[in-house]
């Protein structure tokens, strides 16, 4: 008679037990995340952005990197991806101050910060990479201001990014201005002009408008960023350069004036 051996299952290595068990959740969590991956492309997908918005940069002396001036540049790459990510900024356009802001030939082109984009990208890092693109051209417009005939028309700034307001009397617009706002273009600086009382001032801006028009900004938000700078602790020539400012674009053009990136 010929006996045969049955073998049984050999014995388990000491942690195989614990490894195997290991696998199997880790392969449960895996097919939880592609489930909820899939979730998070439909319903629960990130809201687009939808705000409008403008940035301003002011390229005339006054701005340049040195003891007197503000730096615009720094402020730039210290406030602008900041703005646009707090604002949800999307469609975003540009427009330079330059001593004939009107005319200026600096331009770049609007971007979409929130582009459309197959439902598996990554959004935010979309986003993110599209403001860094928002800033590199911002740096583009300034470089280009900086090398025209020094002056500086912070009016003319304004109403040029004024042309990117979108119509309706609901419709917002987010603009970042950063300038130390020292209007000085060839038929009006600000620093020669008699600010010291209500009644003159109302006649400069009375005049100020009148020569260089208003900026269509009623019911924006304006967000300066180097407002001022020039008069550093001069308190009584800060004030005076403050109500001018207050007074045009809040009480004449109806703009609303923030002091969230002012620096």
């Amino acid at each position: 008679m010929t006996v045969q051996t049955v073998h049984g299952p050999a014995p388990e290595r000491p942690g195989a037990r614990r490894r195997r068990n290991r696998r199997r959740a880790l392969t449960a969590a895996l097919a939880l995340a592609l489930a909820a991956g899939g979730t998070a492309c439909g319903s629960d997908e990130p809201s687009r952005y939808a705000q409008t918005c403008g940035v301003v940069v002011d390229g005339s002396g006054s701005a340049a990197a040195t003891r007197t001036g503000f730096d615009s540049e720094a402020k730039l790459k210290a406030t602008l991806q900041t703005f646009l990510a707090d604002r949800k900024c999307r469609k975003t356009s540009f427009a330079p101050i330059t001593k004939v802001s009107k005319a200026s030939k600096c331009q770049v082109s609007p971007l979409d910060l929130d582009p459309d984009a197959s439902k598996t990208a990554d959004r935010e890092r979309t986003r993110t990479t599209m403001r860094a693109v928002a800033l590199s051209n911002a740096l583009k417009l300034l470089r280009c201001a900086q090398k025209e005939e020094p002056g500086s028309d912070v009016l003319g700034g304004l109403s040029r990014i004024a042309l990117s307001k979108p119509s309706g009397a609901d419709a917002s617009f987010d603009v970042l201005v950063v300038s130390d706002f020292d209007q000085g273009d060839t038929d009006f600086r600000l620093g020669r002009q008699d600010l010291s009382t209500a009644a003159s001032r109302r006649t400069v801006i009375d005049g100020f408008l009148k020569s260089h028009g208003g900026p269509e900004l009623s019911g924006a938000d304006i967000y300066p960023v180097g407002y001022g700078m020039k008069y550093g602790t001069d308190t009584s020539r800060y004030e005076q350069f403050n109500s001018f400012w207050t007074e045009l674009l809040e009480g004449r053009v109806k703009a609303h004036v923030h002091t969230t990136y002012r620096r």
